[in-house]
């Protein structure tokens, strides 16, 4: 385990928790594809109000305890578990699968105990994200759900999360054993297993008002189905947990711009633009690079910039989908394997697949990463 501390610089924290900003920004009017909320009602902002003086802040050390840790956290307001993986079919042609569960806490810990098993104690919201690079095609789901046994929630004897019939099972033993996303069946499904190649990355920072673990690195082998029928995948995946204080719908004044990558020398790398949707003030840009090593090394300040080099536009919103990054002595071009990457949510983002090359040192890289932008729509 390599333990993330506050020493290691701000930028880190930064990066972890930015996931979140994500689902702070105004949500869309328009539908969602998947079991959706109902026209006109705006589950975020409406759980986002309610989940306010129900819990205390998290604070002091705290012990990782996996499996344990791998569920939800009911002290914590909210919580967040994604998955981001870069893979290539039996053609090679690159895909991206993107899986995202939102817990949002109703009543805190100090609440009365529940008298039924139905009762409304968190919300879920869910979703997932298929890329296929060789077709042009991008696919997505998004769904709501109230925590309830067999419906969304964490089941502890089979250790997995689950939100209607997407779940992902964690394994019961050490970090080495594989995990399992599964979204079928529908007309959507993913089947990837996940085996973590490097050690987990943990927070370890007493005066974050959240905590949580990365694995930035899974082997990731399975198969993904769409009406136009089932193709085998491979690659490399990056897994975040996080819980506590992160930005809830509509709470913050900040957006962000998210670059995750998995590059051919074994390295990978995450940066977070974080900007006020005012405008007020320039961007802030924190990174994380982790060697083939497993080191990790975080650049914030001068040592990292993530500069917007071509934008798309849809319809009234202008999307920035092509970045120049640079961290240390590694530099990027990130270019998407097709423009039209904006799925029809009820946050407006634009969440795609990315191709990425440059240099690291003297060493020419390249990959595949998964850029996340909010702030931009309405």
């Amino acid at each position: 385990m390599v333990m993330l501390r506050v020493l290691a610089g701000v930028g880190v924290l930064a990066v972890l928790a930015g996931v979140a900003l994500h689902f702070s920004g105004p949500s869309r009017s328009g539908g969602a594809s998947g079991r959706d909320a109902p026209e006109g009602v705006d589950w975020l902002a409406a759980a986002a109000d309610m989940a306010s003086a129900e819990f205390d802040r998290l604070e002091g050390p705290w012990a990782l305890s996996l499996p344990a840790d791998h569920g939800p956290h009911g002290e914590a307001p909210t919580e967040i578990w994604q998955l981001t993986a870069h893979l290539e079919d039996e053609r090679g042609a690159p895909v991206g699968v993107q899986f995202m569960l939102v817990r949002m806490g109703l009543a805190g810990p100090d609440a009365p105990a529940a008298d039924s098993p139905w009762a409304l104690r968190d919300l879920y919201r869910g979703h997932l994200v298929l890329v296929e690079a060789g077709d042009a095609r991008l696919r997505a789901q998004e769904r709501f759900g109230r925590g309830a046994p067999g419906v969304a929630g964490f089941d502890a004897e089979r250790r997995e999360m689950r939100l209607d019939n997407w779940s992902l099972t964690f394994p019961e033993g050490g970090e080495g054993e594989a995990w399992a996303l599964r979204t079928d069946p529908g007309e959507l499904g993913v089947a990837l297993d996940l085996t973590p190649e490097r050690a987990l990355l943990r927070i370890d920072a007493e005066a974050a008002p959240f905590r949580g673990y990365a694995f930035t690195r899974l082997r990731a082998q399975g198969a993904v189905r769409t009406e136009a029928g089932e193709r085998t995948v491979s690659g490399v995946a990056w897994f975040d947990h996080l819980w506590g204080e992160l930005p809830l719908p509509g709470a913050a004044p900040v957006a962000s711009d998210r670059l995750q990558a998995h590059l051919d020398d074994g390295s990978e790398v995450s940066v977070i633009r974080s900007r006020r949707v005012d405008g007020v003030g320039a961007p802030v840009v924190d990174a994380i690079l982790v060697g083939p090593d497993g080191a990790a090394t975080a650049f914030s300040g001068e040592a990292a910039r993530l500069e917007p080099e071509r934008v798309w536009r849809d319809g009234e919103t202008a999307w920035p989908v092509a970045w120049r990054l640079e961290a240390g002595d590694l530099t990027l071009d990130v270019a998407p394997v097709m423009d039209a990457q904006a799925p029809d949510f009820r946050v407006s983002m634009w969440s795609g697949l990315v191709r990425v090359e440059g240099r690291r040192g003297a060493r020419a890289v390249s990959g595949l990463g998964t850029l996340q932008l909010s702030g931009y729509g309405s």
